[in-house]
């Protein structure tokens, strides 16, 4: 069985650090033979929370870097380019621009940070209470985020728990917890014709632990009738790229899933696991 990863970053990205092809060639050596780069792009700066109008000037590098990339790489694997636009919801008009460009294969819609907040990566977690908080307000805004066109797939759904369990908090993002509104966002997305995807990127990331979204959301999502589901590593750096692919296979097969998707401008197809 081939692996494939829709969700991988490189140089094009602020956090990543080797080129595409240098990520290609690392996740071919671990079995990917289709993949898709999802450098980020971000509306608001990670660091401050504050709008950032300029979020796509790496178009142009990202572009012709990835042009470089297929003309270099080994003819086994196919290689498309995405992007993972961040915080769509908080500039819906800004997004769809974005979202638009005739260039790309494939869009993640993620929340990294909430309204006028640092990325979650970045922020200091205070207790419980407070965390517990954050979360509340992240579960209304992938609710808004679910309900705007400028993403094809929501990316890493439960985010803010893997920095809060780093942190030394617990809050947990399950169908126990927040039910309700994990409904309602997989409800809107299937309704759109949108998908999910299972993060792997927690299977190298201790104290991680396992996927993004947790395997009784992907259930969830399969109950209510979803069928769009990519899978990435969320690699940066050559080390992790493939990693945890192969687990992600596993669970969405032992969850009934018989298919995952992968995208070629814009438009889903289906790849028997």
């Amino acid at each position: 069985m081939h692996l494939t990863d829709y969700h991988i970053h490189s140089t094009c990205s602020d956090d990543g650090h080797n080129t595409m092809l240098e990520m290609a060639l690392a996740s071919r050596e671990k079995g990917v033979r289709q993949l898709c780069f999802t450098d980020h792009c971000d509306i608001d700066f990670f660091m401050t929370g504050e709008p950032n109008q300029d979020c796509f000037s790496n178009r142009c590098e990202m572009l012709k870097m990835y042009r470089e990339t297929v003309a270099a790489a080994p003819d086994d694997i196919k290689i498309f380019l995405g992007l993972e636009l961040g915080e769509g919801n908080h500039n819906p008009e800004q997004a769809k621009r974005i979202a638009d460009s005739e260039e790309l294969d494939f869009i993640l819609g993620s929340i990294h940070n909430l309204k006028g907040k640092p990325d979650f990566y970045n922020t200091k977690y205070r207790g419980d209470e407070y965390s517990q908080s954050l979360v509340e307000n992240y579960m209304d805004e992938l609710i808004e985020l679910s309900e705007i066109d400028c993403f094809d797939v929501m990316a890493h759904i439960g985010y803010p728990s893997r920095y809060i369990r780093i942190g030394g908090a617990r809050v947990e993002i399950s169908t126990r917890t927040y039910g309700e509104k994990l409904k309602a966002v997989l409800k809107n997305l299937i309704e759109r014709g949108k998908g999910i995807e299972i993060n792997c990127s927690g299977f190298r990331t201790p104290p991680g632990g396992g996927p993004l979204p947790t395997s009784d959301v992907l259930r969830l999502y399969k109950e209510l009738g979803g069928e769009i589901i990519t899978v990435g590593s969320d690699a940066h750096r050559v080390d992790n790229a493939g990693i945890g692919l192969a687990e992600g296979f596993d669970i969405l097969r032992d969850l009934g899933y018989k298919y995952v998707t992968v995208f070629e401008k814009r438009k889903p197809k289906f790849v028997k696991i």
